[in-house]
């Protein structure tokens, strides 16, 4: 199965879709191409299938796997990035160019990554909440397919205008924190908006990488965050690696899941290790 998202690629993946049921066919691989609607779950009627190949973003990847897991299936999963920023195809080293990366499905081997688990939802890359995380929620489909990642640009800097902290626990199988803090990211990935923001983390490790942006004042805070995205280890920004782990506040704020809104609090977040298959 060849699951598209037509908004995906600026239109080209309605085209990619059948190139890719040609190719395939060459090889006698029968590919069933199928419009990815969000609120419809496309495995209803597949239950059986072997293959998934996604042509989309992030957004479109965690709905394709959330709607896997509804069912209890498990496919290998091909991806195509098509996307505004496509994080996990970067961190898994995808070709951006969606016809290499089609070949790769088809010549590739299959190999295991963790997925991640928010509540009830699935995740693929990160989950936020905080300044700059709910940017992709707020940004227009159109403006994203305009101008791609430059579209994020206005609401990150209207959450610059209104940082607000938010005091939290968190607790992991292994330590606590709680205190107030302007930004938390919980990681599959190594990268957010392309913006690599994790420092030797892998896809297939079984851990979480946690990053939490402390309150410190608005300027520092934001100066604190700069010099880590640079190399530096600020004292604001602290850093660390769990399994299993559950955040809780007293505040309820817009949490973001692979660019989508996420659960409200608690939260309890957990790394499934290597449950993904992934061709490439």
């Amino acid at each position: 199965m060849i699951l598209y998202n037509p908004r995906a690629g600026r239109g080209k993946s309605v085209k990619l879709a059948k190139e890719a049921v040609q190719l395939f066919r060459k090889h006698d691989i029968d590919l069933k191409p199928q419009h990815l609607q969000f609120g419809v779950n496309p495995f209803v009627n597949e239950m059986d299938v072997e293959l998934v190949i996604v042509c989309g973003g992030d957004g479109s990847i965690n709905y394709v796997v959330n709607c896997m897991r509804q069912l209890g299936i498990n496919p290998t999963l091909g991806i195509v990035p098509m996307g505004t920023a496509n994080d996990l195809a970067n961190a898994l080293n995808l070709s951006p160019f969606p016809n290499v990366a089609l070949k790769r499905i088809l010549e590739g081997e299959i190999h295991k990554i963790d997925c991640c688990k928010v509540n009830d939802r699935y995740f693929v890359n990160i989950l936020s909440f905080g300044i700059f995380t709910s940017a992709s929620q707020r940004t227009p489909r159109k403006a994203k397919q305009q101008f791609g990642r430059l579209a994020y640009i206005k609401p990150g800097i209207d959450d610059i205008k209104d940082m607000r902290s938010i005091k939290v626990h968190i607790k992991t199988e292994s330590e606590e924190y709680e205190g107030n803090i302007y930004m938390f990211l919980a990681f599959n990935g190594v990268t957010a908006g392309r913006v690599h923001l994790t420092r030797d983390s892998r896809v297939d490790d079984g851990l979480l990488d946690v990053i939490v942006l402390e309150k410190r004042s608005k300027l520092l805070s934001f100066s604190n965050m700069l010099r880590y995205v640079l190399g530096g280890n600020p004292e604001a920004v602290r850093h660390f690696r769990c399994s299993d782990m559950v955040v809780t506040t007293n505040q309820q704020r817009i949490t973001d899941v692979d660019g989508e809104r996420g659960p409200n609090f608690p939260l309890h977040i957990k790394c499934e290790s290597q449950s993904l298959k992934i061709k490439m």
